[in-house]
């Protein structure tokens, strides 16, 4: 039997198998129905957040080599080679101790999908492809799963049964696994919009901006160089054609040159030269979600979940998050260190953030279609505009959208501070429904601008660490400690305190679990020059710029933040608490125990009575 089925190998898949070999799991299986590897860019924006994942997983370096910026926009008038404006999307801006990459950056998926398949194998573990999902069947014990053989697309009538004790429905939107399981897909379809997506090869446009040519109501025409500042001398190009009450079918795509006349047409480029075109495809926009990301031992991730308008960039970052939260929470479960149970804050995590994303996705995508189709109805019949400059991030003034995409669609503000999951001695959530129903509302957009770090917030990193190992002179952050396979738990110790028995406890008490699933990090403050007693198992850093101090929000006392192996905080957990404690003095125990009693099984084992100071 296997552990786990991963039906699909896109980006979802991949992350969710990679995931789950870092944490152990080898024994599963990936297949794909397609015969071979997907080429294209396809969904190629990547946000910040995944990119701080990606050096999580152990490919940012593989992924930065194939990464470019998101280019310098320019603007034209229909039909004029002129461009008539340039911006850019997002701010230059350096890095800031706790938020390592700014801006989004474009990877075609084909690129990710490589980068994902090469670390796989270091696992031993490779896609089969050829082989689709064709019924499922589940009891008490696992999922039995029927697999055929496909050939264009098509059965081949070689059949295929597999047992396995959880199943991953990774196939996209229109893949087998949610239709099998019996899930609504609830949403709406654009029927009057179409949208035309492809690589080719262009001769005489320069590669040094993001083109755009449109006219309001009808069409937008999009040309990105897929190897800015990376490869001056290439001419590849992804092609983007965007529209209302455009119908992609006119366009025959199946006779390229009629679509490349087109082009030349509407931008006024007739020297535009086109070959080799890598993919090209066509369809409806589709804003759609599942009713629930689980059904049983299977589980709905990516676009088998969801679905929506490119605007934004969300889909295939959404899918990363939706793989790495079920995969960590599968291992410990098939490894019997967390009950089955753990598995249902799966759905309640990621099904109101998808929700909140496909609203904020769609609103942004309906309000810059209406704003063209307004901008068209102010004009006489058959008439382009005279300005068709758009608006940028830094000349916004009407609606503040372009600036509230750059802000919340980093992912930076995703949170789980509503989930059943985290514990939170500072702020606690408390059982109010209308305080968990204001969180739910800000799962999506976060907290950005507030000042505050609760458990369920993204885990901020920090530079400047110094290893009091004495074993290298790297400078840490702590990005590189993070890890998919385990906690880590962060304990800051208070200043001036050279005794530490309040660390020393807790350090003692994270090490009864198993450091490949909890590992403990001690941080002294700056110029802290500590003497600790000989231990192989803790890491101990100063925090040499304050940086963690201060993205953290711990003053001079001592305080724990744990950070799950999603790179979210599961739990802030204080020394002190008056008001939660009836002003008891108690030690962080009763914190770090409640909360990894809602992950494991065996919380008890780490209770103060089971071991002496």
């Amino acid at each position: 039997m296997l552990d786990v089925l991963i039906v699909g190998a896109g980006p979802s898949g991949l992350v969710a198998a990679l995931v789950l070999a870092q944490n152990g799991i080898k024994n599963i299986r990936v297949i794909d129905k397609i015969e071979t590897f997907q080429v294209g860019s396809r969904g190629f924006g990547v946000q910040p957040r995944s990119l701080e994942l990606f050096k999580m997983f152990g490919i940012l370096d593989d992924v930065m080599q194939h990464s470019t910026p998101v280019p310098t926009f320019r603007a034209y008038k229909p039909g004029e080679p002129q461009h008539v404006k340039e911006w850019d999307l997002y701010p230059k801006s350096k890095p800031w101790p706790d938020r390592p990459f700014t801006g989004q950056v474009c990877l075609s998926q084909d690129d990710l999908e490589a980068a994902l398949r090469a670390r796989l194998a270091t696992y031993g573990i490779y896609v089969q492809l050829g082989k689709g999902l064709t019924a499922i069947e589940q009891d008490d014990d696992g999922v039995t799963a029927t697999l055929a053989a496909f050939k264009n697309k098509e059965e081949t009538g070689e059949k295929e049964v597999v047992k396995t004790k959880y199943l991953f429905g990774c196939d996209g939107a229109r893949g087998a696994s949610r239709k099998l399981l019996g899930l609504t897909f609830e949403g709406e379809t654009k029927d009057a919009d179409g949208q035309v997506w492809g690589d080719v090869e262009i001769e005489g446009l320069s590669t040094d901006f993001w083109h755009i040519w449109g006219v309001p109501g009808k069409f937008t025409i999009m040309l990105r160089p897929r190897d800015y500042e990376r490869s001056p001398s290439s001419k590849n190009f992804s092609v983007g054609i965007t529209g209302h009450s455009f119908d992609p079918a006119d366009l025959q795509l199946d006779v390229p040159e009629k679509l490349e006349a087109w082009i030349r047409e509407c931008t006024g480029r007739p020297e535009l030269k086109f070959r080799n075109w890598t993919w090209l495809s066509k369809f409806k926009p589709n804003m759609r979600m599942v009713n629930t990301f689980q059904s049983g031992r299977a589980f709905c991730v990516g676009d088998s979940a969801h679905v929506h308008s490119p605007t934004g960039g969300q889909g295939m970052n959404n899918g990363i998050q939706d793989a790495l939260n079920i995969s960590w929470k599968t291992a410990l479960v098939l490894k019997g260190l967390s009950s089955p149970e753990l598995l249902k804050t799966y759905n309640e995590e990621r099904l109101p953030i998808i929700a909140l994303m496909l609203q904020a996705t769609t609103n942004l995508y309906t309000a810059g279609m209406v704003a063209r189709v307004e901008a068209r109805k102010e004009l006489p019949s058959g008439t382009a505009p005279k300005d068709t400059k758009p608006a940028s991030a830094d000349d916004d003034r009407k609606t503040g959208w372009l600036r509230w995409r750059n802000d919340a669609l980093e992912l930076y503000g995703v949170n789980y501070r509503f989930s059943s999951l985290v514990y939170d001695d500072r702020t606690p959530l408390g059982t109010d429904q209308d305080a968990k129903d204001v969180a739910l509302a800000r799962a999506y957009a976060g907290y950005e601008g507030l000042g505050t770090l609760a458990a369920g917030d993204r885990l901020p990193d920090a530079s400047g660490l110094v290893s009091l190992s004495g074993s290298s002179e790297k400078e840490w952050a702590l990005l590189d400690l993070f890890d998919t396979s385990k906690h880590t738990v962060l304990i800051f110790a208070p200043d001036g305190d050279t005794s530490l028995p309040g660390v020393l406890k807790a350090s003692r008490l994270c090490g009864l679990y198993p450091n490949d699933i909890v590992q403990t990090v001690i941080l002294f403050p700056p110029g802290s020059c500590p003497q600790l007693p000989p231990d192989n198992t803790t890491k101990a850093f100063v925090d040499g710029d304050g940086h963690a101090r201060s993205v953290y929000r711990v003053g001079d006392e001592m305080a724990v933040a744990v950070a799950r192996p999603d790179g979210y905080v599961g739990a802030i957990v204080m020394p002190k608490d008056v008001q939660r404690h009836n002003g008891e003095d108690e030690d962080v125990s009763k914190g770090l125990t409640t909360y990894f009693g809602k992950v494991f099984d065996w919380a008890e084992i780490t209770s103060p009575a089971r071991y002496t100071m």
